[in-house]
C-alpha cells in the first residue's frame, strides 16, 4: 500500500510526513541527534511500507515527536504497526495517546484497516499504559527478540481489531 502524503489532524496535535525543513527540529527531538542524520534518515522516511510522520503542535507548529505507519503489506493491506516516540519535555501529558488515537483513527477510517498493532518492551509501562487505553489487547511475547544495550529482551505484542475501536471515542 502507498499513502499519500497528507497532513493528519488530531485536537492538540497534526501529523504530518517529514520534509527536509524540518530536519533540524528533529534532530532534537532525541533521536538522530546530529543534523546530517536526520537529513538522511528523512530522505528515506517515506517509502512504501514505512511512513513517518513528524507530530506537530498545532498552537506553534513545533516537532514534538514521531509517528511511524509500517508493515502494512504484511496482511494484504489491511493492517498496520504504529510505533511512536515524543521528545522528553512533551511526555506523560497525553501527547502519545492523542497520536496514536489520532493515527489509529485515519487506520480504520481511512485506509479501511481491520486491525493495527504495536509492540513494546517489557519494561516500557508508560507505552503499554498508553495502548492499553487505547483499547489494544496483549496478544503474546516474543522470547528474547531484540538485542539491546548487550543483552536480549523480550518482546510484548499488542493488537486492536476495529470491532473493538469505539470509532474514535
Amino acid at each position: 500500500m502507498e499513502l499519500k502524503k497528507e497532513e493528519i489532524l488530531g485536537k492538540r496535535i497534526f501529523l504530518k510526513p517529514l520534509e527536509q525543513k524540518d530536519a533540524e527540529a528533529y534532530s532534537n527531538i532525541g533521536r538522530k541527534k546530529i543534523l546530517s542524520e536526520a537529513k538522511k534518515f528523512i530522505s528515506s522516511s517515506w517509502k512504501k511500507d514505512s511512513y513517518y510522520f513528524g507530530i506537530f503542535l498545532k498552537e506553534n507548529k513545533e516537532l514534538i515527536g514521531e509517528m511511524e505507519l509500517c508493515h502494512m503489506n504484511w496482511w494484504f493491506d489491511k493492517a498496520g504497526e504504529i510505533c511512536y516516540f515524543i521528545k522528553k519535555e512533551f511526555r506523560g501529558k497525553g501527547f502519545a495517546t492523542e497520536s496514536s488515537k489520532t493515527m489509529i483513527d485515519f487506520c480504520f477510517k481511512k485506509l479501511k484497516f481491520r486491525k493495527v498493532y504495536a509492540d513494546t518492551d517489557p519494561d516500557n509501562l508508560a507505552s503499554q499504559k498508553v495502548l492499553k487505553k487505547l483499547g489494544f489487547k496483549l496478544e503474546g511475547k516474543i522470547r528474547e527478540k531484540n538485542f539491546v544495550k548487550g543483552k536480549w529482551i523480550d518482546e510484548y505484542d499488542f493488537g486492536l481489531l476495529k470491532s473493538e475501536w469505539k470509532n474514535g471515542s
